[in-house]
């Protein structure tokens, strides 16, 4: 018999990648406590926020065809 394994994904924001926490837990309850307990304790550290900052370079554009 095969067991099924949960594991946490966390997205922070849409600019970010989700991030798979450590563990995997046997029941849907235990991962959703497990990700819970993990928010609660998180602390976040802004390092820096330039004042002025320059214009950013598109990587593609897109042509529209009419």
């Amino acid at each position: 018999m095969v067991k099924m394994l949960y594991s946490v994904m966390i997205k922070i924001d849409e600019t970010l990648p989700w991030v798979e926490l450590k563990g995997e837990y046997q029941t849907r309850r235990e991962a959703k406590k497990a990700a819970n307990e993990f928010l609660n304790v998180i602390k976040i550290k802004i390092v820096e926020i330039p004042e002025k900052r320059p214009p950013m370079k598109p990587l593609a554009s897109i042509k529209a065809v009419r």
